[in-house]
C-alpha cells in the first residue's frame, strides 16, 4: 500500500475550503444574473446541464491519465488553476454566452482535478477511517461554501449591490487555494499495479458498475441547485436573502459530512447511501408541495443533511470497491456518468417547470430518487462486507 500522509487530507481540505469560498461567493448569484442578461429558466437549465455534462468527459480522461502517469498532484494543481483563471471574466460579462463559457471552463478545471484529488485522499487516509477522512474533506468544502455567501453579502453591502465586484473579488480566495497545493505531498499508486493498468483498466468490478447505474438514475432527478434558489425566490425570497438561505444549506452540509462519514465507518456505506436516496426523495417532494418561505428555508437545511449522507460517502464507497491503482479512473468514470446525466436532468427540470409548474418538476425528481433507492437496494445490499 502507498505510504499514508494524513496531512494531505487536512491540506486538501483547506484547498477545498478556499475554493468553495470563492465559488459560492458567486454561484447563488448566477441564476438571477443570467436572468438579468435575458436567459429563460430553460436556458439556465441548458447552460448548467451542458457545462457540467460536456466537461465531464474531461474527468474520465484526466482520471485515466492520472492513473497511467501515476501522478495526482499535477492534475490537482492544473484543475484548480484553470478554475481560478476564468473567474475574472464574469466581471466583464454582458451576455449570457460569456457566463456559459466561464461556467464550462470552470467545470473543465473541476474535471481535471477531482479524480486525482479523490484518489489522493483515499491513499492518504487510514483505511478504517476513510469515511471520516472524506467526511472531513467534504465538510471543509461546505464550510467554504457557507462562508462564501457571507463574504458576498459583505461585498454587496459595501458596493451598493454590485454583483460584478463580487465576481472580481472571488479570485482572491481561489488563488490562496492554488498556493496551498504546493504543500500537498504526492502519493502515487504502487508501480507493480501501474504496470498492470493497461491490462485491466476496464475491470473496475461488477459492484462498481451497478453502483453507477443507481447513481445515474438518481442524478436524472438531481438537477442543478440553481433551481432550488429559483424555488426560494418563487415563494418570496428576496435577492439579498439568497446568500443567507444558501448559508443555511452549507452550514448544515459542513456539520453533517464528518458526522455521517464517521457513521459509515461504523455501520457501513450501504445503509447510509440507501438513506441518502430516500431522504432526497422526501426533500424534493417537500419542495414540490411547499408554497411558503419558512417551509422552503427548512427544506434547504434538510438538503444539507442529504449532502452529508451522500457526497463523501459515494466517494468512500468507490474507494472500497476499487483498488488504489484504478481509483482515479473509477472516480473519473463516476464523475463523467454524473456530469453527462446532468445534461438531460437540468434541461428536463427546466422544461417541466416552464411547461407545467415547479411542483411537477420537483415531484418527478423525487420519484427518480426513490427509483434509484430501489435499484441500489436490489443490486448492492448484501453483496459482501468489503463495501458494506
Amino acid at each position: 500500500m502507498p505510504e499514508k500522509s494524513q496531512e494531505n487530507v487536512y491540506r486538501l481540505g483547506f484547498v477545498s475550503l478556499f475554493t468553495d469560498l470563492s465559488s459560492q461567493m458567486i454561484y447563488p448569484l448566477i441564476p438571477a444574473f443570467l436572468e438579468s442578461l435575458g436567459a429563460t429558466k430553460f436556458l439556465i437549465g441548458v447552460i448548467e446541464g451542458v457545462a457540467e455534462g460536456t466537461a465531464s468527459f474531461v474527468r474520465m480522461i484526466a482520471g485515466a491519465f492520472s492513473d497511467r502517469l501515476r501522478k495526482r498532484r499535477l492534475f490537482v494543481f492544473l484543475g484548480y488553476s484553470l478554475s481560478t483563471l476564468v473567474k475574472p471574466f464574469l466581471f466583464l460579462a454582458h451576455h449570457w454566452l460569456v457566463v456559459f463559457v466561464v461556467r464550462f471552463l470552470d467545470r473543465v478545471g473541476k474535471g481535471i482535478r477531482t479524480p486525482a484529488r479523490d484518489a489522493l485522499i483515499a491513499d492518504s487516509v487510514d483505511p478504517c477511517r476513510k469515511g471520516l477522512g472524506f467526511g472531513f474533506h467534504r465538510g471543509m468544502d461546505r464550510l467554504g461554501a457557507a462562508l462564501g455567501p457571507l463574504l458576498a453579502m459583505l461585498v454587496l453591502s459595501l458596493t451598493q449591490g454590485n454583483v460584478r465586484m463580487v465576481f472580481l473579488l472571488s479570485v482572491v480566495p481561489a488563488a490562496v487555494a492554488v498556493g496551498i497545493i504546493g504543500k500537498v505531498r504526492e502519493i502515487a499508486p504502487l508501480r507493480e499495479a501501474a504496470e498492470r493498468l493497461s491490462e485491466d483498466r476496464k475491470a473496475l468490478g461488477r459492484g462498481f458498475s451497478l453502483f453507477i447505474v443507481s447513481v445515474v438514475l438518481f442524478t436524472l432527478g438531481n438537477s442543478s441547485n440553481a433551481f432550488l434558489i429559483l424555488k426560494a425566490t418563487e415563494v418570496g425570497l428576496s435577492v439579498s436573502g439568497v446568500p443567507l438561505i444558501w448559508l443555511t444549506y452549507n452550514l448544515v452540509s459542513s456539520a453533517s459530512s464528518p458526522v455521517f462519514g464517521g457513521l459509515s465507518d461504523r455501520v457501513g456505506r450501504k445503509p447510509v447511501i440507501l438513506l441518502s436516496f430516500l431522504v432526497y426523495g422526501a426533500i424534493y417532494a417537500g419542495f414540490g408541495f411547499s408554497s411558503t418561505l419558512p417551509a422552503v428555508w427548512l427544506l434547504f437545511a434538510c438538503y444539507g443533511l442529504h449532502y452529508g449522507l451522500s457526497e463523501g460517502i459515494f466517494r468512500v464507497y468507490i474507494a472500497d470497491l476499487v483498488e488504489s491503482h484504478k481509483r482515479a479512473t473509477a472516480y473519473g468514470l463516476f464523475n463523467t456518468a454524473v456530469g453527462i446525466t446532468l445534461v438531460p436532468s437540468s434541461i428536463i427540470f427546466g422544461a417541466l417547470w416552464d411547461s407545467f409548474s415547479s411542483k411537477a418538476a420537483f415531484l418527478v425528481s423525487a420519484g427518480l430518487a426513490i427509483l434509484a433507492a430501489v435499484v441500489f437496494l436490489a443490486t448492492q445490499m448484501g453483496k459482501g462486507r468489503s463495501a458494506s
